[in-house]
Formats: C-alpha cells, structure tokens, sequence
C-alpha cells in the first residue's frame, strides 16, 4: 500500500473531492483525520467505511472557524502523534457579477479559501519540521490562474492561494517538505448549483479524478516534488 501507516488530515472531507481522496486513502494504508462542515456526512462516510473505523478520526465544523482549526490540530497530534499529509480541500465558491458581490460574500470565502489554509498549514508545519519530512496538497483551481467573470472574488481567493503554494514551497522545501498545488478544472460536484444533465457531467472530471491526483501528489519519491499540477477534462464537451 502506498501510503500504510501515514497520518492524513482532509478538510472538506463530506463529499466530492475530500471525500473521495479519504476513500482512497483509507485503501491505501493511511490513517485519515477528516473535517467537514456537516456531522453527518462524517458520521456516513464512516458508516460506509466501517471496516477502516479504527483508522478515522472526525472533526466536525465550519473550518473557517479557528476554533474547528484547533480541534482539527489537537484531534490529529493527541492521536497520532504526527502529520504526514495535510489536503486543504475545503472551498467554496459565490459567484454573481462583481457590482452586486458583498462585503459577507468576499469575507466568507476568504475565510474559508485562503485565511484556514493559511492556519492549519502555518500551525502543522511545525510538526513536519521536526521529522524533516511531510506534504501539504492545496487544492486551487485553473480560476487561481485565470480570471472569471462572474467569479471575481472566488478567483482572487484561489489566485491568494497560489502564491502561499509557491511561496511556502520554497521556504519548505530545504527542510524535506512539499508543497503542491493542484489546479483542476471544471469537476462534477456539489459545488454547482445545477443538475448534472445541465452540467454534461459526462464531459467534467470526477471526484475520483482529483483524488487519484491527489494520491499521486501524495506519493511522489522522497527526493522529487511538482510545484503545480493542472487537470482538465481530456474531451470537453461544449453545451
């Protein structure tokens, strides 16, 4: 197994992308600590995965919340001991025109987007120091490196995110630690407000796309890193 024995936090873990990276992860040998906004789709992935439960730990709560940010911290170290992987998965996006976009509208995804990552990543890394080793996976998104009408703020969070990857990636990198940012497109989530036969979901990456992105990122060899992974669907269909 890839990743037997090592210790991973995914935030936004309930469904889509962070739930199917926690699936895959489980398979593949890690013990996972998994935050999302809702108990319940914690308490039914570990429901679904009963067989791995002693390799689960839930962490419940909006992860914007520095008060969930702590318990996700002191959940992981009280147990294991140690945090090999973090995913910052969880993000959301309000998209509107930018002259009818609010002060809440550009606070809540800041908060989410950018100011939790920046916690949970400034707030691990001491612990990965310490073992000169450990791989912190952003999830971004092609709209960090393009702009988006209509997605103004979502852009310019996911953009704020792109330069702590690559900015924290090379102060890490000499203390044996990764920093990778992965940016996909269009993926078929709950992220959309629309039904999938509006979506042509046949055309978009699935969670397990990302995920399968994921564990490789994850499990690159000690000595090589990637900065940057983009990930679009290989045959787009236009509606």
């Amino acid at each position: 197994m890839k990743l037997e024995n090592k210790i991973a936090v995914i935030t936004g873990a309930g469904k889509g992308i962070g739930r199917a990276a926690a699936e895959l992860f489980l398979k593949e040998g890690a013990n996972v600590i998994l935050n999302s906004r809702k108990k319940a789709d914690l308490d039914s992935f570990v429901k679904e995965n009963s067989s791995y439960k002693n390799k689960i730990l839930i962490v419940p709560g909006d992860i914007s919340d520095e008060g969930v940010i702590k318990r996700v911290i002191k959940g992981t170290i009280d147990h294991f001991r140690q945090v090999d992987i973090l995913v910052n998965n969880a993000g959301f996006g309000i998209f509107d025109d930018f002259v009818d976009s609010t002060n809440e509208d550009f606070d809540d995804m800041f908060n989410t987007n950018v100011r939790a990552v920046y916690i949970l990543t400034r707030d691990f890394l001491p612990y990965m120091i310490e073992r000169k080793q450990g791989t912190i996976i952003n999830i971004a998104s092609l709209s960090g490196k393009n702009g988006v009408p209509g997605g103004a703020i979502y852009s310019a969070t996911k953009h704020a995110l792109m330069g702590l990857s690559r900015s924290i990636m090379f102060e890490v990198r000499k203390q044996g630690i990764r920093v990778i940012a992965i940016c996909p497109g269009s993926v078929n989530t709950k992220f959309f407000r629309k039904t999938a036969s509006e979506l042509k979901n046949e055309s978009m990456l699935t969670p397990d796309d990302i995920a399968d992105t994921i564990l490789y990122a994850a499990t690159l060899p000690p000595n090589a890193t990637v900065n940057e992974i983009e990930i679009r669907p290989a045959n787009p269909k236009k509606q």
